[in-house]
């Protein structure tokens, strides 16, 4: 079950690293390849996961919906300034026991994210993009074929996109604050009083502010090929929940990469803009 769930989210992952670039492009392509991930189990724990993946790199630009860096999308409007999104996200699911401080407590599914985001353009030039994103989401919790309400969060983020000229590579980075309403802050950081135990108190997380992320990833996209290089780094000092007795440190760094190779394309040709 814990394999199945992990290339179902890696298979989502690759669906919004596929670049997709402005000149005449297949409307789709398919890819396969492998990465490597090493994170923590959540912000907050010092234990940390490593694992190496296969990975599908499915690319779709249609007027509608797309996938490519900026994620799986679905694009409801864009003119010189705004871009309004209908957008996708995804965190693994986690066992318990596997960490130390939540040994005894529920686990937590899957955690599909959906909602509108409003990107606005704050400058733009031949080689780089600065633009402000807004993303609302409503979480759903899915475990073992359940599906539940896990609260709504928001997440603006200050970004850029930068090519570099004569060359396959482009970074991109995002620095982003993060806040949840109660029900999602509590997701990784309450303890119902029924888990609570002499070095585990009965805490409830607040709604309200919820750390801070700085995101990080290097590109080189070919019509053949994929390198993704990734690194993002997550803060929760000042968060409403870091007192809480399930965090035992404020920041934790996730690395990991992709390379995969497109061998499937379509003869349909499109204009990308993205």
């Amino acid at each position: 079950m814990l394999l199945s769930k992990k290339i179902i989210v890696l298979f989502i992952f690759c669906f919004v690293v596929a670049k997709a670039e402005t000149k005449e492009l297949p409307l789709w392509e398919l890819g396969f390849g492998a990465g490597g991930l090493h994170q923590s189990y959540y912000t907050g724990t010092q234990q940390t996961r490593s694992y190496a993946f296969p990975i599908v790199l499915p690319v779709y630009r249609g007027d509608f919906l797309k996938s490519d860096d900026k994620g799986v999308r679905a694009q409801l409007f864009e003119d010189d300034i705004f871009k309004l999104d209908f957008s996708f996200d995804f965190s693994f699911a986690l066992r318990s026991d596997d960490v130390d401080l939540r040994r005894g407590m529920d686990d937590i599914g899957s955690l599909i994210e959906v909602g509108p985001a409003l990107e606005i353009k704050l400058f733009e030039d031949e080689s780089s993009k600065w633009f402000l994103k807004l993303p609302l989401r409503s979480v759903t919790e899915v475990d073992d074929g359940r599906f539940s309400s896990a609260g709504y969060n928001f997440s603006p983020a200050i970004s850029l996109e930068k090519k570099f000229a004569g060359s396959s590579w482009e970074v991109g980075a995002s620095l982003a604050l993060q806040f949840g309403d109660q029900k999602y802050n509590s997701i990784y950081y309450s303890v119902a009083p029924e888990f609570a135990t002499v070095n585990r108190s009965t805490y409830e997380a607040g709604s309200g502010y919820a750390g801070s992320r700085f995101q990080l990833a290097l590109t080189s996209r070919t019509p053949k090929n994929l390198l993704v290089l990734f690194l993002r780094y997550d803060n929760i000092s000042g968060a409403v929940y870091d007192d809480s007795p399930l965090v035992e440190i404020k920041d934790n760094t996730t690395v990991g990469f992709i390379y995969g190779r497109y061998l499937l394309k379509s003869k349909q040709l499109v204009t990308s803009n993205d």
